[in-house]
């Protein structure tokens, strides 16, 4: 599963990020994984954007085309922190390491918050949908912020998919 870009790098070996786009957008489905002991650190609710459809709660499609309003599916690294206009002012930037995700910079697909998205699940009701973004609560942003700073500049795997 490892990018052959990967291998050797500075990418963190003890935590990744997993968003699990077949569980329905009121349920939480972004969750950081502690590799070392096989359990989940934390889990968050997140959205995907608007373009991609909807059915049950969960994306339809996915796309890595400029203004599909879509979020994206596979292997990607969380990249440079960064100034954000949405929610605590902080955006983290995504680098897609697969065809189908490669234009996430290029798309500004990027991990932010918003106030509008609530830190408990709120099934069978929906959450707001974003433009493409993985928009988060401010306080679950602020958790991973956080969590991220913590890792010693170690660059960490962010992988999306709907099973």
């Amino acid at each position: 599963m490892i990018n052959e870009e990967l291998k050797g790098s500075d990418y963190n070996k003890d935590y990744f990020v997993l968003v699990d786009f077949a569980l329905h957008s009121g349920k939480k489905r972004m969750f950081l994984y502690d590799l070392k002991t096989g359990t989940v650190e934390s889990s968050f609710m997140v959205a995907h954007g608007e373009g991609c459809g909807e059915e049950n709660g969960s994306p339809t499609t996915f796309s890595n085309i400029p203004n599909s309003l879509c979020s994206s599916e596979g292997l990607a690294v969380i990249g440079k922190r960064d100034y954000s206009n949405w929610g605590i002012n902080i955006k983290y930037w995504l680098e897609g390491l697969d065809d189908t995700n490669n234009n996430m910079r290029k798309r500004v697909v990027v991990i932010h918050s918003w106030s509008g998205i609530p830190d408990f699940s709120i099934y069978p009701f929906k959450i707001v949908q974003s433009q493409g973004c993985f928009t988060m609560s401010n306080n679950a942003l602020t958790y991973l912020d956080k969590f991220i700073s913590k890792q010693e500049n170690k660059r960490i795997l962010f992988y999306t998919f709907k099973s």
